[in-house]
């Protein structure tokens, strides 16, 4: 028992856990879209992080396994590339080598990204297939709506994901699709039940309902989006009481089913028995941005190229490692 006490990371009243940990691939601030909602442009270091491609710092090795080995004792289970740009847009070698080196500490690696660069014909096209060799094992396609000309206007690239979705399922990838709900996209509980049955017929496992994040305090650079966002927001916390509702229905049409919470309290839904393919199934959780982290538990340690790991995105002070 001593000895497995030596491997316990304690913070604050208990010991500290965490699901996950994203790394930021880089300080590359100049993305592939053009979100109306961009998180990247209203979290710190917005206005000073690097532009230019000569000055983009990526993450190193020594401090990298630093933090995998750092997630890996705090019982992580995912390694997720993400950053204030798409991550397609790195080095393939560079994502290929992170994910490789995330596999060795972690079962799952995830990568967060539009999609745009891995369409046919795209600069990145055999990218995904090159990631899944490498230890990628799960994809989260950002998807403001299934609509086109909806999602161009959101996201500001000429193409979704929609499509890569049966793609990533052939390479035996677990697919999500990551939507964040708006005034000018999905905005009501029958828009998420239609975008969930579009994202299921598709193909996909797993649908994260999004809230957008509304920051306290607007840097200049990113004072369009932030009056954008606060514009647009809609209560996701409404729309996840609402499921909680039609899923104490048994017979609800939907065959949403409510299970166990996650340890910062977010409720776990099931939907199935209504997609194309009968014995197809979709998860789905929702995002608040004032939900609580579970205490101990840690949704995401954010590691930065830094070589430094930080609880999460909203302030370098909140650093772990």
């Amino acid at each position: 028992m001593e000895e497995q006490g030596k491997d316990r990371i304690a913070h604050g009243n208990g010991q500290m856990r965490a699901q996950s940990i994203s790394l930021m691939c880089s300080t590359r601030t100049c993305c592939n879209a053009g979100c109306r909602f961009c998180i990247s442009r209203t979290t710190p270091d917005a206005d000073t992080l690097a532009r230019s491609p000569d000055n983009i710092v990526l993450c190193g090795e020594r401090r990298l396994r630093v933090g995998l080995q750092y997630a890996e004792r705090l019982g992580a289970t995912h390694a997720i590339l993400t950053g204030k740009a798409d991550p397609t847009q790195e080095d393939p070698n560079y994502l290929l080598w992170l994910a490789a080196v995330a596999r060795e500490y972690v079962p799952a690696v995830d990568m967060h990204t539009n999609g745009f660069l891995l369409h046919p014909g795209k600069s990145r096209a055999r990218l995904l297939e090159q990631l899944n060799d490498q230890g990628l094992t799960m994809v989260s396609f950002s998807i403001a709506s299934f609509d086109e000309k909806t999602n161009r206007e959101l996201m500001g690239i000429p193409k979704s994901a929609a499509e890569l979705i049966p793609t990533a399922r052939e390479l035996e990838l677990l697919v999500r699709c990551s939507l964040v709900m708006n005034a000018q996209g999905v905005r009501d509980t029958a828009g998420v039940l239609d975008y969930i049955r579009t994202a299921g017929n598709l193909g996909a496992h797993q649908v994260v309902v999004r809230e957008i994040w509304r920051p306290k305090v607007c840097g200049p650079c990113n004072a369009g989006v932030y009056e954008w966002s606060h514009a647009n927001a809609i209560d996701v916390a409404t729309i996840q009481e609402e499921f909680i509702r039609i899923a104490s229905d048994p017979n609800n049409a939907y065959g949403l089913q409510q299970r166990d919470r996650l340890p910062w309290g977010t409720p776990v839904f099931v939907v199935g028995g209504h997609f194309n393919d009968p014995s197809h199934g979709v998860n789905v959780t929702f995002s608040c941005t004032e939900e609580g982290t579970g205490g101990a538990v840690l949704k995401s340690i954010v590691h930065k190229p830094d070589g430094h790991g930080y609880r999460n995105w909203d302030h370098n002070g909140e650093s772990l490692y």
